[in-house]
């Protein structure tokens, strides 16, 4: 019985206090960054032979860096995006 008086104390102290304010939504949206260039790299031979010819069947302009990264512009990161993860999902299943 003295445990039972202050949980229930407690638990009505929680349902009783106000909701917390997150303020009013943020409905301007921001369009996103097309300008630039944007690079990565990728270790292993298989997946970056692959993504790389994925990219050129794509028609998706890249070129390789001094250090061996893939530089691409901005504008086509959501397309590589989707070519990076269908070429490592289907390597995941081959292996």
């Amino acid at each position: 019985m003295k445990n039972l008086l202050p949980n229930f104390l407690l638990c009505a102290l929680f349902a009783c206090s106000p909701a917390p304010d997150i303020g009013t939504p943020n409905t301007q949206t921001t369009p996103a960054e097309t300008g630039g260039t944007g690079s990565f790299k990728l270790a292993n031979r298989e997946i970056r032979e692959e993504t790389l010819q994925m990219l050129g069947d794509a028609d998706i302009e890249y070129w390789i860096g001094d250090d061996g990264a893939i530089n691409y512009n901005l504008a086509d990161g959501e397309a590589i995006d989707i070519i990076g993860n269908d070429v490592i999902l289907t390597y995941i299943r081959r292996n």
